[in-house]
């Protein structure tokens, strides 16, 4: 079989996989158009992808394709395309190649990247497609986002894009060669999701997101490449908007898929929401939310579907961040664990709604306030006021330790003297009680003798303690007891008191 006979069978091949049954017999009839040896091939081999559980796993097959593609590619390289020379090979995907390219016609000095539908795949659905594409990056202009800088059509009629040059490494490699700590992988990763969410907003899909399409540049800036696959969400288009919906190759990389690719179902933003949060797993932990990452494609693509994966705080740490395995599990362990897991949920109506609340929530997270992917308690929310406020929080806490000491002081002060106080009035009563005795001996002594004794002092000492007292029984007490002693003829002299006595005070 010819180069370009396989290539066709590869077309055809691609098309019926994403068929019905049903619609796939008369698809290949049409399709080869009575080329038994044709049909036949295409049949033999969608016999294969069956039984490898949907997916093109057969190795002969793989290796066969390689070397045909391997021999296509080395025909462009030296070739002229529009003002520039190929040079290398870069990658390929689903249905085109990118090379290294210089321009050839010495206006200038410079390198671009050049990407070209891949020989064998010139089929007018693919060349809309590959149109598709060339229209979607060029309403595509932001910083993090690979620029187009040009397009045309080759002498054989074959498209080609003239796109920036990236000079980087995919940036699950720089965080693992710069040891990157978890803050610092956050940030890029959310450089990552402004790119995403700029592309949303221009009703753009990109499908395919995963490291390999995602580097960091000499300057640390992010470059997201590779809309090949991307959907068009044109019929969000606003009213009167009459284009079609775009949908390109159905061409993913499957661990990094959500459940609704794979199932071929309607792609839409929370497609990419899924993906986003594959790679945030990737790049917090150095491995893949699934257990069967190395599996077969077929079982991978059943655990994306039906199983969720570990939290990454539980996941065996792969990651080189400066810092002990105890402590990476701490950093991931609640907030980050809550985030990744919301992203990667099966139904996408239970993910995050958008790219924007993802990173939202992880800024949060990074300013040290409660995530919404995350029901705090009090006592959470507390430790994150004060992680985000410490020196207020510092201020405030001395303030309040030197009210509460003030508090404690001023009550100590206050049980010191009421404790003298009581002392000084159990004294009084004490002082008043032997008066008395002192008063009622006499007055004894007075009933035996006939004579009158001097009681005078103890009745000034009398009247100054009720002077000086402030227990209002002890002072009545007393004031009953002279008025008891002046009524019954003691005394007379005596005068009332405050009367010429001086400050009662000066008698005790």
């Amino acid at each position: 079989m010819t180069a370009p006979d396989w290539e066709r069978v590869k077309e055809i091949f691609t098309a019926a996989t994403e068929m019905a049954e049903a619609e796939r017999a008369a698809y290949l009839r049409r399709a080869c158009a009575g080329d038994a040896p044709l049909q036949g091939e295409v049949e033999s081999l969608i016999a294969s992808h069956q039984s490898a559980g949907g997916f093109l796993e057969d190795a002969a097959v793989t290796e066969a394709a390689g070397l045909v593609e391997r021999e296509l590619t080395q025909q462009w390289i030296g070739r002229r395309v529009g003002a520039y020379v190929l040079i290398e090979e870069l990658g390929r995907g689903g249905m085109g190649q990118v090379f290294r390219a210089r321009r050839a016609d010495g206006q200038y000095h410079s390198e671009v990247a050049i990407k070209l539908v891949r020989a064998g795949y010139e089929s007018q659905s693919v060349l809309r497609r590959f149109l598709a594409e060339r229209q979607i990056l060029a309403k595509l202009v932001h910083p993090a986002i690979a620029r187009l800088l040009d397009g045309g059509t080759t002498a054989d009629n074959v498209p080609y894009l003239v796109m920036e040059l990236i000079d980087g490494v995919p940036i699950d490699q720089y965080c693992a060669e710069q040891e990157l700590p978890i803050a610092a992988r956050l940030r890029l990763f959310l450089s990552v999701c402004e790119a995403v969410s700029y592309a949303h907003r221009h009703l753009v899909v990109h499908r395919d997101l995963k490291p390999s399409n995602i580097l960091i540049t000499r300057d640390q800036s992010v470059k997201l490449l590779d809309f090949g696959v991307a959907k068009a969400l044109d019929s969000l288009a606003p009213a009167g908007a009459n284009q079609p919906t775009v949908t390109l190759l159905r061409a993913l990389t499957v661990g990094f898929a959500s459940p609704e690719q794979i199932r071929g179902e309607p792609i839409t933003t929370a497609s990419d929401v899924y993906s986003l949060g594959v790679l945030l797993y990737h790049l917090l932990t150095g491995g893949s939310p699934y257990r069967s990452a190395d599996s077969a494609v077929s079982v991978v693509a059943r655990e994306i579907c039906e199983q969720s994966p570990a939290l990454p705080s539980a996941t065996h740490a792969r990651v080189h961040c400066g810092t002990s395995e105890r402590h990476w599990r701490t950093q991931l362990s609640g907030d980050l664990d809550s985030v990744v897991m919301r992203a990667l949920q099966k139904d996408p109506a239970q993910r995050f709604s958008s790219v924007d609340l993802l990173a939202a929530d992880l800024r949060r997270h990074l300013d040290h306030r409660p995530v919404l992917a995350r029901s705090h308690a009090v006592g959470d929310r507390m430790k994150k006021f004060v992680r985000r406020h410490r020196l207020a929080t510092a201020v405030s806490a001395a303030a309040v330790m030197a009210v509460a000491t003030s508090v404690a002081l001023v009550g100590r002060h206050e049980r010191i003297a009421a404790q003298e106080s009581a002392l000084r009035l159990a004294a009084t009563h004490r002082t008043a009680r032997l008066l008395l005795e002192q008063l009622q001996s006499r007055r004894s002594e007075t009933a035996a003798t006939g004579t009158e004794p001097d009681i005078e002092p103890l009745l000034r000492r009398l009247e100054a303690l009720a002077a000086s007292t402030d227990d209002e029984a002890l002072r009545a007490e007393l004031e009953k007891s002279v008025t008891g002693l002046r009524a019954s003829g003691h005394s007379p002299g005596i005068l009332s008191r405050g009367q010429g006595v001086g400050e009662p005070a000066d008698h005790l």
